[in-house]
């Protein structure tokens, strides 16, 4: 039976910086970044954290379409960690298409490096899987076919420190969904974000921090390059979205940091939560009105 909803949207890895699994983190989740969208017959993978390697195993048993899109918002250690064990990547029935944007690098070149055999014992040259790699650049609209289009709009954004990172938008059968980690936004939310997530039905936005550890006096986290719920929450408000999906929780912050925090963006975005492994969302086609 086919997937009738326009996005589906299910959480793998939830974590910024490493993974840290265990009784503390249990029901908010300890592998790093990773969120797939099921979209019009098609299956987007935003991030490769650990978070992806539970899900390459259960991509292995579905039916369908045996292709994938995994869209790096950067190339940073907990963004692509995982890629060396998704299975698709080791099946030649499979097709793994990369999007992503590293400065002056190709993400082949980039790619090519993390799997160096000083590093892993398989190349990136040596996966079975039919690869396909695309270095995107500052804005790019990508459409891919489906049961119903399916339109991602990519972003170069400055708001991480040295090469930026890229914000996706993806629209499918009227619904839209943004993922932006990896960012530090001033008061008010960055302009760039703001724009390309306004309206969307979901945006999942960077949290990683409470505002006393963002202008903590000894370890300031200003200018790491990630958000406070704060930040996460005002933009979700200058954007109008539906919901905020708080993202990229720090590993120092155990399951009832992350819900205190939760509360604390209702406070002022009233439609947040926090992401958890497992967590879906589910948004059907927006209906036509009859004429």
């Amino acid at each position: 039976m086919k997937d009738a909803a326009a996005l589906r949207i299910r959480f793998w890895g939830v974590r910024g910086s490493y993974p840290v699994p265990g009784p503390a983190t249990a029901h908010v989740g300890g592998n790093s970044s990773c969120v797939e969208v099921r979209a019009g017959g098609r299956t987007l993978i935003f991030d490769a954290g650990t978070g992806i390697i539970n899900l390459g195993h259960e991509l292995l048993g579905r039916n369908g379409d045996r292709s994938v899109h995994i869209f790096f918002s950067h190339t940073h250690h907990d963004h692509i960690e995982g890629l060396r064990f998704f299975q698709p990547a080791y099946n030649a029935e499979w097709h793994c298409h990369l999007y992503g944007s590293v400065g002056p690098h190709p993400l082949d070149r980039v790619l090519t490096r993390a799997m160096q055999p000083q590093f892993f014992p398989v190349a990136l040259s040596e996966l079975p899987t039919q690869l396909h790699i695309r270095t995107l650049g500052k804005r790019e609209r990508i459409r891919l076919r489906g049961s119903l289009p399916v339109e991602i709009v990519a972003r170069h954004s400055l708001a991480h420190p040295k090469l930026g990172v890229m914000i996706y938008r993806v629209a499918c059968g009227g619904r839209s969904m943004v993922y932006a980690t990896d960012i530090e936004v001033p008061k008010g939310g960055d302009r760039d974000v703001v724009d390309l997530a306004r309206g969307a039905d979901v945006l999942i936005h960077d949290a990683q921090y409470t505002d006393a550890e963002y202008h903590e006096e000894h370890i300031s986290k200003a200018g790491w390059g990630h958000s406070t719920v704060r930040m996460a929450a005002e933009v979700a408000k200058a954007a109008g979205v539906g919901e905020l999906i708080l993202y990229h929780h720090d590993p120092m912050h155990d399951d009832r940091s992350v819900h205190r925090m939760e509360r604390e963006a209702r406070r002022i975005f009233p439609n947040s939560r926090a992401a958890t492994e497992g967590m879906e969302i589910v948004l059907e086609p927006e209906r036509q009105s009859k004429s």
